[in-house]
This record gives structure tokens, C-alpha cells and sequence, in this order.
């Protein structure tokens, strides 16, 4: 018997061998066994069976390319990405071919290694340039990447390859949307449809294309066929609630941003969209509440922090709004809208120069902004920079010619600016962008009034009528409105107050006219003003507001009387006076006083802080406090002290009596006491005046129109003195008017 080199018997070498051979084959035949089993397993989507079968087929054989590369495909669909990616590339590097380079650039790229993904389908493509996938594949990452024009080539090449590709012209239009080129998208898609059909990926995508285009009506339809093919998908009925709001439909996209929720309740974009839907509406508390769920998903949403600060502001929450506007700015500084949406509210909580500084940063951001520009010019108006605000107003419509509110803005900057002319200009061409302009009618019936322009004045004032700011004050009846063309003798007419209390205590004048007349009068007022306006003449019944009527003919609102009575500076009824306070409450009030050892002198230094033009009219305590010596006895007026005022009070030596104030008559009976009265443009200085008193008004620089311009008197009130600011938010000039004043009217010679 021979033997080998090693020793061993050449009979039982070739034996070894055969056995060799033997179980060789039995291995490959398992591993075809447990592969077919494997990859049945696979395609019918039993993951768990598919794994255990090819990790047996990798137990005998650690270098089986199919194994480790189906065994990386099961990996990449669990969610195992780095698991795959070594498996898939160990397979690779056994045997290289065309499906398992784009296989694994699949992974590469779900785990944001694009680069390398992309050089795996250049390899796959250098071995086959004409493989679908690869092409395909590569056509997605680089779109992905924003390299379009790239993307483009790609899906023109698959194209090429294989023109009957139904989903590659859709994919094609896609890139081409990407690159703004919506026309020829349009066209991929209608090749989509002739090939395949209304599939639901052409139908979105044709519907994505038509919205590019303008034609949201037509997106409609398309995003309706997608959702036939596909019903409840989410991703659609988002984007066809995109399309209601493009056509300014907001309860319609409501609707389907509503039912994408449903089916997603973390679809952020649908719950944000859904927002800005509920806002449009004017449902605010319900956009806030939207907006707070996208910011639970995701804290830094910038669009929703802005969104929020939007709902918050029209809501009248203007602080949260602030907050939110600028959590926005802290993730997106540059937005320019969102700065100056934060610039209104801040505007709206009195940081005007915080506003100004926001406007400027988006100036900074996009120069020549307009709406930076007008709302700069806003707040500048309110710090009474008024030469800088004419100029921000004036670029914006010369910018924008069609702008309303640049135009009626630049006319109040000039109108503080006594640029009288020019401002009823501005206001007029205001009104003829929108005729039904009231804002701009009533700010030029002031400016009118103001002038002594009495007849323009007093008709262009009843255009207030058609502002949602006098709904409170609105009254409908079936009997006919009085004008003074029509007969009174014998009929019983509802004169009835509107607005504000001094409104009333102004107007109420015009009673006795009525009166005289021939008419019966019925007056209705605020409850808190009855018990006064018993003193006043001519009222046959005073009803409070919200009473039940007595029948009446005819009806008419106090401040559309001095129109019907062509009231003329030379025409005003001011003999005062028409309103009294009652003698046994002056005589309380006097008891209560004490003995009067100085001139008394009746102080009110703020206003109803809701009114329109308070922060204007209104002064803090603080402003006053160097008009204070010993020579008088200071009595506060004010039934209700601001929070931050009293602590001033408190150390002042101002008397205080606002817990004892019941109602208007019991103020009243108060200012009688008084030697003089020194107020803002507040309704005690309306009853200061209707009763009589001397009376010292602080006024703005552009003051209310009932006080008109450029005068220390009032044709309304006989006993009072106006005290002006020459320069705007300046009181100091005020409050030494109003000492020198004070000398004359309480007979102190005080040096």
C-alpha cells in the first residue's frame, strides 16, 4: 500500500475525499432547502422565520452571499440599520452585483451616509448602466439632497431606459415642481396618466402641480380622485385642506386637516394648518388650543410658537401673545413677518420701543419692508414722534398706492403734525380706495369737529354708526329714527345715550331742545348716571338701560342731536348749569369733608383704562405729584385707582373717598364741594362742567375733537380752562399751566 507525503495510505486519502464530497452536497442541498424556505418566509412578510432560516444557511456557511445579504434586507425592514449595513456589505464584498449595491446604498442612506450610498449606485451602475433601480434609486437621493437639476438627468436616463414607467414620470414632475418648472410637470404627469392611469400617486402629485399653478379648484378634484384610490389618507386630505385655505375656504380645510388628524393624531403639519384654519374663523381660544398641541410634539415650532402669539393677540391676550411671538423669534430671528406681528402686540402692551426695535430688525432683515415700515410708523405715532411716523407712513403708500391704512395712518400723523389740510387729504384718498372706509369717515369728522367745521363735521360723525366698535351702543326699534325734519308736537320720542358716560353728560344738553319741540321725552341712560339726570330739564320718564320701554314714536341717539339741531360754534347750548347735584348729599359730603381751612381742590388724573386714546388722555399719579403743595386740599375724584398708582396715593397727600362713592350723583354731589376741578379728558370733567364748577382740563396733544385746537376755552363748558400739552406725552408744560391756573381760579396769591 502507498502512501502520501504526510504518511497516509492513498486508499484512505481518496476515501476522506469522498466523504468530503458527500457531505458538501448534503450542505448545499440544505442550504437551497432552508434559502427556498427562507425566502418564501421573506416574501410573505414572517420576518421572524426568514431570519432563523438564513442565519441556519449562515451556520454552515459564514460566507453564503445570498444569506448575508437577505439576512441585512431583514435587518433593514426590523429597523436594525447598522446591523444590515454590515451584513449587506460583507455580502458585497463575497459577490458584487447590481440589486445588492442598490440594496445597500438603500441603508447607506437611511442612515444618512448619502455619499457612500450614492458611490454604491455609480458601482452598480458601472456593472449595469441600465438598471432600473440603481437609476431610480440614485434619482431620489439626489432629489433628497436638493440636487435637482441632478435628480433630473436621472429621471431622464430611467426614462430612456424604460419609457413605459409609469411612477418615473411621476417622480419626474416632482424634481421639475421642485425647480419651480410647473408647467412641464404637468405634462410628466398627463404621460403618468396616459401610461397607468388615475393611480393614486399621479393623482396627488397632479394635485401637488395644479396647486403650483394657481389652479386650486382643479387641485381640488385631483386630491379627491387620490383619496378614491386611497380613502383616509392622511397626507391627501392634508394637502387638499392646504387647497381650501389657498382658495380662502378655511371651514372646508378645517374639515380635512380634522379628519388627517383623526387618522394621524401627531401630524404636525395637519394640527398646524388646522390652526391657522381656526383662525381664520376667528375660533381663537380653539386655534391657541391646536397650537399647543404641535408645540407638545415639538417645543420649537416656529410657526406655531407664531401662530399661538397670532390667536393670543386676537384674542386680546396680548402678553401671552408677546411670548409666544417671541419663543418663535428665539428658534426662527429672522422671520420678518413674525417680527412684526411681535411689534404689534408689544405696541398693544405699551413697549413701544421694544416694537420699534423688533420693525428695525426685520428692516434689517428685508430693507424697505412695508409692513415693518407701517408698523414702525405705529408705534413711533404712539411715542408722538410724529415727524418719523409721517415719514415711515408715507413710504408705504408711495410703495403701496392702494394701501388704506398707510394713507388713513399718515393722516393722523399729520393731523398731530396740525398739518390740517393734508391730513383731510390723506383721509380722503383713503376713502376712495375703500368708500366704506369708517375709521377714516369718523377720524375726519373729528378732525372736522376739532377745526370748528361743525357742519361736515356732525354728518361725516354719523358713518360711526357702521363701526363694530358701537355695537354695545347699537339700538334697533320698528319706529322711525327722528330727523329734525319731522314734526314733534304731540309725539313721545326715546332719546337714548351711547357710549361712553361723558358722552352722555355732554349730550344730554340737547334734552330741553327736544323739549321745546313740543315732544314728550323719554331718556335712556346708564344706570349708574339716573339718579343725576333726574336734575336735568325737560325729561318727561328716565329709563336705565336694559329697562323696559314706555311706548314712544320716534327715536334718536344723543350724539346725533347736535346735527339735527345744525349746531354752529355760535349755536352750542352752554348755559350751564343743565345738570344738579343734590343738596343733601353736598351737605353729607361737606360734613364729611370737614372744616374747609384751604381752597378744595378735586383731582382726577386717569380714565376708564379700556378707552381707545387712555394711554394718550390718561396720566400716571406720579405725572401729577409736582403740582402738589400745602396751599390746597387735595380731594381725589376717582372712584377706581389704577394698581400701580396706589402706592403713590398712598404716600401722597391726596384725600381719597372712591369706597364712598355710591353712583354719579353721589360724585357729583363730591365735585360740588369743590373749589375747582383738575382733570384729564374723563367724564368727571364733563360733570364738573355740565354742573358749573371751575374746572381745569389736562389735555393731550392731540386731544378728543369736543375740545378742539388751539384754545384755553370751551364753547361747551363756560367754566373751563384747557391746559394743553405743547408737546406730545409732555405734562410737565400741563401741570404748570394748571398751577398758575389754579391761583387765579381759587383766589391764592401763593408765591
Amino acid at each position: 500500500m502507498t502512501s502520501n507525503g504526510a504518511g497516509m495510505p492513498l486508499v484512505e486519502e481518496q476515501a476522506v475525499a469522498s466523504r468530503a464530497r458527500a457531505v458538501e452536497r448534503l450542505d448545499s442541498a440544505q442550504i437551497e432547502r432552508l434559502l427556498q424556505t427562507a425566502r418564501r418566509a421573506h416574501r410573505e412578510g414572517a420576518l421572524a422565520r426568514a431570519e432563523s432560516a438564513y442565519e441556519e444557511i449562515l451556520a454552515l456557511n459564514a460566507e453564503h452571499p445570498d444569506a448575508l445579504h437577505m439576512l441585512g434586507a431583514v435587518r433593514f425592514q426590523q429597523g436594525r440599520l447598522h446591523e444590515a449595513e454590515v451584513l449587506m456589505r460583507s455580502s458585497i464584498e463575497l459577490r458584487s452585483d447590481p440589486l445588492a449595491l442598490a440594496n445597500h446604498a438603500a441603508v447607506l442612506a437611511a442612515l444618512n451616509r448619502s455619499d457612500e450610498a450614492l458611490a454604491r449606485l455609480d458601482a452598480a451602475l458601472a456593472i449595469d448602466p441600465r438598471h432600473q433601480r440603481s437609476w431610480l434609486q440614485r434619482a431620489g437621493l439626489q432629489a433628497a439632497r436638493g440636487l435637482s437639476e441632478q435628480a433630473l438627468a436621472s429621471y431622464d436616463r430611467l426614462l430612456e431606459i424604460n419609457p413605459r414607467f409609469a411612477n418615473g414620470y411621476v417622480k419626474h414632475s416632482e424634481t421639475l415642481r421642485s425647480l419651480g418648472r410647473p408647467v412641464e410637470a404637468l405634462a410628466c404627469c398627463e404621460r403618468a396618466l396616459a401610461l397607468d392611469g388615475r393611480t393614486f400617486e399621479a393623482c396627488r402629485e397632479i394635485g401637488q402641480t395644479l396647486r403650483a399653478l394657481g389652479r386650486f379648484r382643479e387641485a381640488l378634484d385631483s386630491y379627491g380622485q387620490a383619496l378614491a384610490a386611497m380613502p383616509g389618507n392622511a397626507e391627501v386630505l392634508f394637502l387638499r385642506g392646504v387647497a381650501w385655505l389657498d382658495l380662502g375656504e378655511p371651514a372646508a380645510a378645517l374639515a380635512d386637516f380634522n379628519e388627517a388628524i383623526a387618522a394621524y393624531p401627531a401630524f404636525v403639519d395637519a394640527l398646524f394648518n388646522s390652526s391657522i384654519a381656526l383662525e381664520k374663523l376667528e375660533r381663537h381660544e380653539e386655534a391657541i388650543a391646536r397650537c399647543d398641541r404641535v408645540l407638545a410634539i415639538d417645543p420649537t415650532h416656529a410657526m406655531a410658537l407664531a401662530n399661538r402669539g397670532n390667536a393670543s393677540r386676537h384674542a386680546g391676550r396680548n402678553r401671552e401673545a408677546v411670548e409666544h411671538y417671541a419663543r418663535s423669534l428665539d428658534v426662527a430671528p429672522n422671520d420678518p413677518g413674525v417680527l412684526c406681528n411681535y411689534a404689534s402686540a408689544l405696541i398693544r402692551t405699551d413697549r413701544h420701543v421694544d416694537a420699534i426695535e423688533a420693525c428695525e430688525r426685520a428692516l434689517a432683515v428685508v430693507p424697505r419692508y412695508t409692513p415693518a415700515l407701517f408698523t414702525r410708523g405705529r408705534a413711533l405715532l404712539e411715542t408722538h414722534r410724529y415727524e418719523a411716523a409721517l415719514e415711515d407712513f408715507t413710504r408705504v403708500s408711495e410703495a403701496e398706492p392702494s394701501d388704506k391704512l398707510a394713507h388713513f395712518h399718515r393722516g393722523n400723523a399729520l393731523r398731530a403734525l396740525r398739518a390740517h389740510d393734508e391730513a383731510k387729504a390723506a383721509y380722503a384718498r383713503a376713502i376712495e380706495i375703500d368708500p366704506d372706509y369708517v375709521l377714516a369717515h369718523c377720524m375726519r369728522a373729528f378732525l372736522c369737529l376739532s377745526l370748528g367745521d361743525f357742519e361736515a363735521g356732525w354728518a361725516e360723525y354719523e358713518w360711526r354708526w357702521r363701526d363694530a366698535q358701537m355695537d354695545p351702543s347699537r339700538r334697533e326699534f320698528a319706529q322711525p329714527r327722528w330727523s329734525a325734519n319731522m314734526p314733534l308736537d304731540g309725539k313721545t320720542i326715546l332719546l337714548y345715550a351711547e357710549q361712553g358716560l361723558g358722552d352722555t353728560l355732554q349730550f344730554c344738553r340737547y334734552v330741553p331742545l327736544v323739549k321745546a319741540l313740543g315732544a314728550r321725552v323719554v331718556l335712556e341712560v346708564s344706570d349708574a348716571l339716573v339718579p343725576l339726570l333726574r336734575t336735568l330739564d325737560g325729561v318727561d320718564a328716565l329709563v336705565a338701560r336694559g329697562a323696559p320701554l314706555p311706548p314712544f314714536d320716534l327715536h334718536c341717539p344723543l350724539l346725533s342731536l347736535p346735527m339735527e339741531f345744525h349746531t354752529g360754534m355760535g349755536t352750542i347750548p352752554s348755559s350751564v348749569p343743565y345738570l344738579r347735584a343734590d343738596t343733601a348729599r353736598i351737605a353729607q359730603w361737606q360734613q364729611r369733608l370737614g372744616v374747609r381751612g384751604r381752597p378744595r381742590i378735586g383731582l382726577v388724573w386717569s380714565g376708564n383704562p379700556q378707552h381707545l386714546n387712555d394711554r394718550n388722555r390718561s396720566m400716571s399719579l406720579s405725572d401729577l405729584l409736582p403740582l402738589l403743595d400745602d396751599g390746597y386740599e387735595w380731594i381725589s375724584l376717582q372712584k377706581v385707582v389704577r394698581e400701580e398708582d396706589e402706592p403713590i396715593l398712598a404716600a401722597s397727600p391726596i384725600r381719597q373717598f372712591g369706597d364712598e362713592l355710591g353712583d354719579f350723583a353721589d360724585t357729583a354731589a363730591l365735585t360740588a364741594s369743590m373749589d375747582c376741578i383738575v382733570s384729564v379728558d374723563t367724564s368727571v370733567a364733563h360733570l364738573a362742567g355740565a354742573i358749573g364748577r371751575p374746572l381745569l382740563v389736562m389735555l393731550p396733544h392731540t386731544p378728543d375733537f369736543r375740545w378742539m385746537l388751539d384754545r384755553d376755552d370751551s364753547p361747551w363748558y363756560p367754566s373751563a380752562r384747557l391746559c394743553r400739552q405743547a408737546v406730545g406725552g409732555e405734562w410737565g408744560d400741563v401741570i404748570e399751566q394748571v398751577r398758575l391756573a389754579l391761583r387765579r381760579i381759587a383766589g391764592s396769591e401763593r408765591q
